[in-house]
């Protein structure tokens, strides 16, 4: 070798060096097993707020509810609604039922779903059990129901809450309304 090649070669030397150094220090040879690594903290879960329910009927009534008497007991509907001759009927625990009619009175809205439980005493205020009437609208067959039939806004419905499984027969009852959902 002459020494016009040196250079050339002691360049050439240098480089490989170098290309190996980086290849050596970018490699995964010297790095530790995946488990042994520190791991990364998960993201916290995201806390929903726990579904609301109606809140349950009061045990006892006090004071006792008059013979065949019909309360609406105050919630976060009962000021859109009207509800008018409600009439509670206690033949016995097996066909009693509370009947009225519902009118929705905030709006001129269509009603997509309406609940209205009723919750029976018997003449000392003891709850003998509960039932419950739903109303639900849902795609273009109820829109197209408006055209002749009962709406819950405008004339309203008319509605009955049959008593399921009571322990007595009712002598007055208490309407609360859990779910009202205008369109």
């Amino acid at each position: 070798m002459t020494l016009t090649h040196l250079p050339r070669v002691a360049a050439a030397a240098t480089a490989v060096a170098a290309l190996l150094a980086l290849a050596t220090g970018c490699s995964d040879a010297g790095a530790r097993p995946a488990a042994a690594q520190d791991a990364v903290p998960a993201a916290s879960p995201v806390a929903l707020p726990a579904p609301r329910t109606a809140p349950s009927p009061d045990a006892v009534l006090t004071p006792a509810p008059a013979a065949g008497e019909v309360r609406v007991q105050q919630g976060p509907f009962t000021d859109r609604v009207q509800l008018t001759a409600l009439r509670l009927t206690a033949a016995s625990p097996s066909s009693s039922s509370v009947t009225g009619h519902v009118a929705i009175s905030s709006d001129i809205s269509d009603t997509l779903a309406l609940e209205i439980t009723a919750a029976y005493y018997d003449a000392d205020g003891r709850l003998l059990g509960t039932g419950s009437f739903h109303h639900e609208e849902e795609g273009e067959e109820a829109h197209a129901q408006h055209a002749g039939g009962p709406r819950a806004a405008g004339e309203g419905i008319d509605f009955t809450v049959p008593a399921d499984r009571l322990t007595g027969t009712p002598a007055s009852a208490v309407l609360t309304i859990p779910v009202l959902v205008n369109e």
